[in-house]
């Protein structure tokens, strides 16, 4: 890879919180941790550190990777908004701590999760360049809407996945040099993917699997009494399926994501039910190519799905504004029309539909052109913004 221009090493600090962020950010990682050209930094914290959620912190260590500093946000407790501002305040604290011992000249960061927030924060704060992933898209449905927002304005280089994103970061008003359109990350690990057999996938998971399969990722919606009854009615369609393995994922940490939980552990002593906390990257896309549709809310079924041309059904309005490829069934958080797609993954029509299904997230070479532009874009006056005219 070309040197970078610049004599002294680039100091380039990478932040992951949750394991999905990881999936997509894994690559970046281990090509910047190998650049003898850049001195790089990764700090792990979020559910990452969380007994809850399956300690995906796990996952980086198995991978080999050099983890800088472990920065827990205590997200283990029930997320109600005070328990999420508590975390928040939290890793305000430590997180500047530990950004200051580092000092980068980069942070990168991808998503849209609240416990990030502190990050983008601390690098206004002290002037540290800060470099997003995933900007641009939409989620009407969530809080996740207005907080990747808020982490492009307080961001100062773009990494999009479509022009359609690279659109939505100028309609808010960012410098559109500073905007590069890479694709997902995510999407191009997959198409490097090692997936895993069927007997192997059964052998470690401990399961046999049946003619008809579904993997199950469930995350709540805003209004609390609006997660209650899409999960309820979720729950009531899947409990009249027969001979039909369902697989369910951890929920992530959300405020209302408890309701899911406990559903969810209740559920639990269903004959034909698992649940896993964490499954890990590899794992879990090997469980996507073997599984007849992916059921529920989660980004997954927008950005990894459609690569890998497996079926979803998408239940109500979180995943709102974003684009749906041919591979998506759109569906209402009620019971029998959650039923009626589940029913409708199985036809002609939609089996067809999979075959045409097109990525608007895969781009090639995408951490290739994320390292390269980190690695020498003039951070001179990068911080100063002005309102864009055209």
């Amino acid at each position: 890879m070309k040197r970078s221009k610049y004599k002294k090493k680039r100091r380039i600090c990478v932040i992951s919180t949750n394991r999905a962020d990881y999936g997509h950010l894994k690559k970046i990682i281990l090509k910047l941790q190998s650049d003898k050209s850049l001195v790089s930094h990764l700090i792990v914290s979020g559910s990452h550190l969380s007994k809850k959620h399956g300690y995906s912190i796990n996952e980086i260590l198995k991978d080999k990777l050099k983890i800088c500093f472990k920065v827990d946000m205590s997200v283990d407790t029930n997320y109600a908004s005070s328990n999420v501002i508590k975390s928040l305040s939290s890793g305000l604290i430590k997180f500047q701590k530990k950004i200051l011992k580092i000092k980068p000249d980069i942070i990168l960061i991808l998503g849209d999760r609240y416990e990030l927030l502190p990050v983008a924060q601390i690098s206004l704060f002290n002037n540290i360049p800060l470099a997003h992933i995933h900007g641009g898209e939409s989620t009407s449905g969530v809080f996740d809407e207005q907080i990747r927002h808020s982490l492009t304005k307080l961001s100062d280089i773009h990494f999009v996945a479509d022009k359609i994103f690279a659109k939505n970061v100028m309609m808010l008003g960012e410098n559109k040099k500073n905007i590069f359109i890479v694709g997902s990350p995510g999407c191009e690990n997959i198409k490097d993917e090692k997936f895993m057999n069927k007997a192997n996938l059964e052998n470690l998971l401990g399961l046999k699997l049946l003619k008809k399969n579904l993997l199950v990722t469930l995350h709540p919606v805003a209004n609390r009494k609006e997660t209650l009854s899409m999960t309820n009615n979720l729950f009531k369609s899947l409990s009249k399926l027969k001979n039909t393995l369902i697989i369910f994922t951890g929920v992530n940490t959300d405020i209302n994501s408890d309701i899911i939980y406990k559903k969810i552990i209740k559920f639990s002593k269903n004959k034909n039910f698992r649940y896993f906390k964490h499954l890990g990257r590899n794992v879990y896309l090997s469980l996507i190519k073997k599984m007849d549709c992916i059921v529920g809310n989660s980004s997954s079924g927008f950005i990894e799905a459609p690569a890998m041309n497996v079926g979803v059904i998408n239940i109500g309005n979180r995943q709102d504004g974003r684009p749906l490829s041919s591979n998506i069934l759109q569906t209402k958080p009620l019971e029998k029309s959650i039923t009626n797609s589940i029913n409708s993954i199985y036809t002609g029509k939609f089996k067809a539909n999979l075959k045409q299904t097109k990525s608007f997230y895969f781009k090639k070479k995408t951490s290739n052109k994320i390292i390269k532009i980190l690695k020498n874009i003039n951070l001179k006056k990068i911080k100063r913004k002005k309102f864009i005219n055209d």
